[in-house]
C-alpha cells in the first residue's frame, strides 16, 4: 500500500522502526536492505507490503474447498484438517489455511483482533502432510488456560498410521530425538538427549492382500515429526513418509484421530474418521 510522508526521514527503516514501531526483523522479511536504506523526503510516496502493516492480523482470504468442523462450544471448535493443508499462515500474506478459513467464515472476536502468535490460538500443531483433529480455543481465557498446563489438560492424543508390512511390536517405545539437517528440517534418534519421548503403539488391521498394517498410536509429550521418527526407528515407516524411509505413495498416511482436552472443570473429546483418502486403504469404521 502506498503512503505519502508528513516529514523526512533518514532512511525507510528511520520511518517504519522508530516512527511505527515495527521491528527489524519483521521489516526485513519483506523489504530489501537497499529498500530500507532509502531516504525520504517530505511528501514523498512510499510502498509498504500489506506483510508489514497487518503484522498480527488474519487474512480473511480462503478460496479451498469447506472444511468439516468436527464439534463446536462456546471453548473450543474442532476442524478436520485435510492433508497438504496448512494448520496456521506465517504472515498476513497467506491464506488457504485452516485459520484463514476460520477468520473468512466466522466473525469470532478471537480471530479478528491482532495476536502476537502466529498459530492465532491453535493448542497444538500438525505436520502439513497430516491430516485429522486441529483443535483451536475461542477465547482468551480458555487459550490461556489450556495452554498453560497443555501436558496436564491433554488427556488422550492418539493417531492412525499406515506403515508397511505385518506391524509385530506393539507396545511402549522410548527413544532420544534431536533435530539434524538443514536448518534442524528432520528428526532423528540419538543415544542421549534433552527429547527423551515414547509412544505407545499397537496394531489395529493387517491387510495381507495389501502387506499393510493399520496402526494406532497413543502419544505422550509430542515433538515434531515424533511418530513419523519413532516409527521409522523401529522399523515400520509410514507409508508416504519418503522423508523417514517410507514407501513412496499418494499421501503421508498419518491422521490425527482422536483429543481429549480437560481444562479446569472443562472436558473437551472429539474424533475424526473424515480423511476419504485415509479410508481408501481400512474402513476406519469397522476397524476402530
Amino acid at each position: 500500500k502506498n503512503f505519502c510522508t508528513l516529514k523526512s526521514y533518514k532512511s525507510l527503516e528511520e520511518l517504519l522502526t522508530k516512527e511505527l514501531s515495527y521491528s527489524k526483523t519483521l521489516i526485513k522479511k519483506f523489504l530489501t536492505k537497499r529498500r530500507l536504506q532509502n531516504p525520504l523526503r517530505e511528501r514523498d510516496e512510499v510502498y509498504i507490503p500489506l506483510e508489514i502493516l497487518n503484522s498480527g492480523f488474519i487474512n480473511p482470504k480462503y478460496s479451498g474447498d469447506d472444511l468439516v468442523i468436527l464439534k463446536e462450544d462456546d471453548n473450543f471448535v474442532a476442524v478436520s484438517k485435510p492433508y497438504q493443508v496448512h494448520g496456521h499462515p506465517l504472515n498476513y500474506g497467506e491464506s488457504d489455511t485452516v485459520v484463514n478459513y476460520l477468520r473468512a467464515k466466522n466473525s469470532w472476536k478471537i480471530f479478528l483482533n491482532r495476536s502476537i502468535e502466529a498459530e492465532s490460538k491453535l493448542l497444538y500443531r500438525l505436520d502439513y502432510e497430516t491430516s485429522g483433529v486441529l483443535i483451536f480455543a475461542k477465547n482468551e481465557t480458555t487459550y490461556s488456560r489450556a495452554r498453560d498446563s497443555f501436558l496436564e489438560a491433554v488427556k488422550k492424543k492418539v493417531y492412525l498410521a499406515v506403515v508397511s508390512g505385518n506391524f509385530n511390536l506393539s507396545g511402549v517405545h522410548s527413544h532420544y530425538l534431536e533435530s539434524y539437517g538443514e536448518k534442524g528440517a528432520k528428526m532423528r534418534v540419538c543415544e542421549a538427549g534433552q527429547r527423551d519421548v515414547e509412544i505407545d503403539v499397537s496394531l489395529v488391521k493387517y491387510d495381507e492382500s495389501k502387506n499393510l498394517s493399520l496402526v494406532k498410536v497413543h502419544l505422550g509429550q509430542g515433538v515434531r515429526h515424533q511418530i513419523r521418527c519413532q516409527l521409522s526407528a523401529i522399523g515400520f515407516p509410514i507409508l508416504g513418509d519418503t522423508l523417514y524411509s517410507g514407501e513412496d505413495s499418494d499421501r503421508l498416511y498419518l491422521h490425527a484421530y482422536k483429543y481429549e482436552i480437560k481444562a479446569d472443570e472443562y472436558y473437551f473429546k472429539v474424533s475424526s474418521c473424515e480423511d476419504e483418502l485415509f479410508l481408501k486403504l481400512f474402513d476406519l469404521n469397522s476397524c476402530l
